[in-house]
């Protein structure tokens, strides 16, 4: 029993070296295989370009809003209820042109008091001025004291300045009257409507609003950070997306020097002409400002190579043999393309090739 035991043990252990000889056979087969099925590099006729570092200008991008570069808010300093509205909204008007009416029925009341208080007036003027002239001649005939003549004429006087008082409030009547009937200021588009006919109009309260659109601006927001770098004078591009083709090169005419509580962003003002009307209030613009200028790395745009979301470029070695650099890129400068990290300047990258590139083949001009 013991000699058959060894037999089978001995018989086991020739089979597993023989199996491990094998396997190590066939790894060292195909070891060999891979390697003589590598691709040699090869030789590839190609364009080249230098990627340079420069002085770009840092462009900023802000948002904002059309307005009118005039707008003037209609208000009455008179209470009362609103007789009639004789325009509509978005209806040119002229300067002069009616807008609306408060009821002036109290007004129409106080002033015929006045006309009345000076009618008044003026007869107790003129029974002074007669009482005066009478009592200067008995003067002069020395049949009534200096202090009964004093007395008369500063009687005269109290009515001549009665009389002035009465025409005084007629006046004031009048200028009331004025802020009843109110016209255009200048010619404009009326903007807004805040009141209807029959609403009680209160003294300030806006009533409506008229706009000049010949002339719109576009009010931008731009942080903190940039708006040291910006003054007035300096050029902009206004892109109003919501109109085809509506970009329009401007000037910044106005930085207001305090940020907005709650953003913390400056406001800045740039004017644009409305003469084909496209342009109205509210609609979205985008700004870009020119910031000073940064030094860039610009890799020629047609150099890219994208595969998903990675870019990167064919770089030229010294020794003549392609190397792939995957790169971050910025923002495009005409036909070359910020590269924000992967390059440093002065790299030599492929533009095209004959054939497709691979790693380390050999780049000829």
């Amino acid at each position: 029993m013991a000699t058959t035991r060894r037999n089978t043990l001995g018989g086991k252990l020739a089979a597993a070296t023989v199996l491990t000889g094998t396997v190590l056979t066939l790894l060292s087969g195909c070891t060999k295989s891979s390697e003589t099925n590598a691709p040699e590099p090869k030789t590839v006729s190609c364009e080249t370009a230098g990627v340079q570092r420069e002085e770009v200008p840092r462009d900023m991008i802000a948002v904002g809003s059309l307005e009118a570069e005039t707008s003037i808010t209609i208000s009455t300093r008179m209470m009362g209820w609103v007789k009639k509205i004789h325009i509509a909204e978005g209806q040119p008007v002229r300067k002069g042109a009616p807008l609306l009416s408060i009821d002036d029925t109290d007004l129409m009341a106080k002033k015929a008091q006045a006309e009345a208080g000076i009618s008044e007036a003026k007869a107790v003027l003129a029974n002074a001025e007669k009482m005066a002239e009478r009592f200067e001649n008995l003067y002069a005939a020395k049949a009534v004291s200096r202090q009964q003549l004093d007395d008369v004429l500063t009687g005269r006087d109290r009515a001549a300045a009665g009389l002035e008082m009465a025409k005084a409030g007629l006046r004031e009547v009048n200028v009331h009257l004025g802020y009843v009937d109110i016209v255009a200021p200048v010619d404009g588009v009326v903007g807004r409507k805040m009141i209807e006919a029959g609403d009680m109009a209160n003294p300030g309260m806006p009533l409506l609003i008229l706009e000049d659109t010949a002339r719109m601006k576009v009010v931008a927001h731009v942080g903190e950070k940039d708006i040291s770098s910006l003054r007035i004078g300096d050029p902009v591009r206004i892109d109003v997306t919501s109109l085809d083709r509506a970009v329009y090169q401007a000037e910044i005419t106005k930085i207001v020097p305090t940020a907005n509580p709650g953003s913390r962003t400056y406001d800045i003002e740039a004017a644009l002409d409305n003469t084909d009307g496209r342009l109205r209030s509210g609609m979205f613009a985008r700004v870009v400002l020119h910031g000073p200028a940064a030094s860039k790395v610009l890799v020629p745009s047609t150099s890219i190579i994208r595969r998903g979301q990675l870019t990167g470029v064919w770089l030229v070695r010294d020794d003549g043999t392609a190397h792939l650099r995957w790169i971050r890129l910025g923002r495009p400068h005409g036909d070359r393309t910020e590269a924000l990290s992967g390059l440093a300047g002065g790299e030599t990258v492929v533009l095209s090739s004959q054939q497709p590139l691979a790693e380390g083949d050999k780049v000829v001009k």
